[in-house]
């Protein structure tokens, strides 16, 4: 296994048990972070820094809960790993359910994240955050 996959699944392992701050630490401090934009979800959108990653987490602590999260696979080359899993969230406003696989990927400088993306069912995603 690679030092970036590692790094990765530490990341994941990070977010899972709520460590943000430790977190932020496999990131860049100039992390460019991608997520789709999506209609009705407030936590789409482009940020960069260690702080509009923070912010990103706050977002989503406040209009959802995790009901699972699981990374399953990973791939590398290069400077890239490519995280595949699946999700399931609840929205907070309206109780229900969004579940989709995702794919996340990630590269890697120096031991450190300097870039993020993740593509999802947007669709998916979107409905549950539309009225009851």
């Amino acid at each position: 296994m690679s030092q970036n996959t590692e790094m990765v699944q530490q990341a994941y392992r990070y977010i899972q048990s709520g460590e943000i701050q430790a977190f932020l630490s496999l990131l860049a401090e100039d992390i460019l972070w991608e997520m789709p934009e999506m209609p009705n979800v407030p936590f789409g959108g482009v940020r960069h820094g260690h702080q509009r990653v923070r912010d990103f987490f706050q977002s989503l602590a406040e209009v959802q809960d995790v009901v699972e999260f699981v990374p399953e696979d990973f791939i590398a080359q290069g400077d890239r790993v490519v995280a595949l899993g699946r999700f399931v969230m609840r929205v907070k406003a309206t109780g229900k359910e969004s579940r989709s696989a995702w794919a996340h990927v990630w590269t890697i400088e120096n031991g450190q994240a300097i870039r993020f993306r993740e593509y999802v069912d947007t669709l998916a995603v979107s409905q549950a955050y539309t009225g009851p």
